[in-house]
């Protein structure tokens, strides 16, 4: 995969640019260049011998492009492209649609499903919110995916009053806002959101396929009505570096 990069731009094994910032920036270029495409890298020996560089060096450029969010890992597998439609996404429509728009293929797995639970303090510290504590939510944790490859773990708390005789299929392989409108017709409108990063926690990275610690992006956020009415409380979280960020009032 390198060697059409090599005969351009070769290493420079001496000067004030470090070997592994060059390889990094050779390995970014051909990433953008393949505008978006998901492939894997070669190895790192194959990478070390195709430029002429240490293995050290080269794991440390990996490990820089790894934390711009250009690449990523994934135990025992090696690195990967990280997708522009995995980028695109914005976290607040629905994933499946978004996903289909941009020609991914969309996945959600239910991990845990269950009933008459109370909305952890942690969403109304995040989300500055006095939603209700009593155990009378919905609790539904997904890994959500595109064309396969895990990109979010996302807990769900639905108020079970507004969504009477629900039940675990009917959350099975469809999007919840088209199932919310469909079966209970109730119509996500806006949405109020906090974005922080995180190091992945043990239970985290197995359902992600990272390795514990790395880098997340955690999005809370409440989904309300036109009338203002809270409908769904969230925590996902993302692959890869973040930032923190707030979103109020974003017109779903």
């Amino acid at each position: 995969m390198t060697e059409t990069w090599l005969k351009k731009k070769p290493i420079r094994k001496s000067g004030a640019v470090p070997m592994y910032a060059q390889v990094a920036e050779i390995l970014d270029t051909e990433v953008k260049s393949r505008n978006g495409a998901h492939f894997a890298l070669p190895s790192e020996g194959e990478l070390s011998r195709e430029f002429g560089v240490s293995r050290v060096t080269i794991r440390q450029a990996l490990k820089q492009l790894e934390t711009r969010g250009v690449i990523y890992s994934e135990h025992g597998r090696g690195y990967f492209s990280t997708a522009s439609r995995m980028r695109g996404v914005s976290g607040f429509h629905s994933f499946t649609r978004e996903v289909q728009k941009l020609g991914g293929k969309p996945g959600s797995t239910i991990v845990a499903y269950d009933e008459k639970q109370p909305l952890p303090p942690a969403f109304r510290k995040h989300l500055q919110t006095e939603g209700e504590s009593k155990p009378d939510f919905i609790v539904l944790r997904r890994v959500r995916t595109i064309d396969d490859d895990p990109v979010a773990l996302e807990d769900a708390y639905l108020p079970m009053a507004l969504y009477p005789s629900a039940n675990r299929a009917m959350f099975e392989g469809a999007s919840l806002y088209t199932e919310m409108t469909a079966t209970w017709g109730i119509v996500p409108t806006w949405t109020d959101a906090l974005f922080e990063p995180a190091a992945a926690t043990a239970e985290e990275a197995g359902h992600l396929r990272i390795e514990p610690g790395a880098p997340i992006l955690i999005v809370w956020r409440v989904t309300v009505t036109d009338t203002d009415q809270a409908i769904e409380y969230v925590k996902s979280v993302y692959k890869g570096d973040g930032f923190m960020l707030n979103v109020n009032r974003y017109r779903l």
